[in-house]
């Protein structure tokens, strides 16, 4: 059965073949629902039909469709599981998803169009945003310990800050917790945005809004 992939950029070309010289046989904006045909040889290219059209697009701009997000009380939880899958771009290239995470934030150029800037905070600030909440509009990550309010009781969809190091940190958004790691959905995990365990010991807080 095809794989479900959703587009995730603005104009998505799909070519006839799998090369940056093929053929445009139709452009697909973000949000678009295809399905997940084949791959190329080198693994970069995805074959997706959409709408009756068949043909060849970058893997860079397409990701799982995301179901089942559990039940928050925030809107942005789920809109943060939409972008699961979203990751970096080895080499020169920079993913224009994560840029658009980072230029959510007060980053200047060249940090703020550069995907291996440290994202964690932006890919934060931009769900919030995405859902109608102002975000503290800075890239690092314990900025979030003076946003909204504190809260003892983690509840899925919450901001959850890590400490990493004397001042830097990580932020993500809780999912679920056992008594030694604390399982977050967050950007900038392994390069992407996904979901990973830390260690509880290390957390700093859970924020809600006032």
């Amino acid at each position: 059965m095809p794989t479900p992939l959703v587009v995730t950029a603005e104009g998505l070309n799909l070519r006839d073949v799998p090369s940056l010289q093929g053929k445009i046989i139709d452009v697909l904006g973000r949000g678009t629902v295809v399905e997940w045909l084949d791959s190329s040889g080198d693994d970069y290219w995805r074959k997706i039909k959409s709408s009756g059209s068949v043909g060849w697009a970058s893997h860079k701009y397409l990701r799982p469709e995301i179901t089942g997000a559990p039940p928050s009380e925030f809107p942005w939880f789920e809109i943060a599981y939409g972008e699961i899958g979203v990751k970096e771009v080895s080499g020169s290239g920079d993913n224009p998803r994560i840029v658009e995470y980072l230029r959510s934030t007060n980053l200047s150029a060249p940090a703020s169009s550069n995907d291996e800037t440290p994202w964690c905070s932006a890919f934060v600030n931009w769900c919030i945003e995405k859902a109608g909440y102002a975000g503290t509009d800075s890239a690092w990550a314990r900025s979030w310990l003076n946003w909204g309010r504190k809260s003892e009781t983690p509840v899925p969809g919450c901001i959850v800050v890590f400490e990493r190091g004397a001042n830097a940190g990580h932020v993500a958004f809780f999912v679920s917790k056992t008594d030694e790691e604390i399982k977050v959905l967050g950007g900038n995990q392994s390069n992407s945005v996904s979901i990973a365990n830390y260690p509880a010991s290390k957390l700093l807080g859970y924020r809600v809004p006032k």
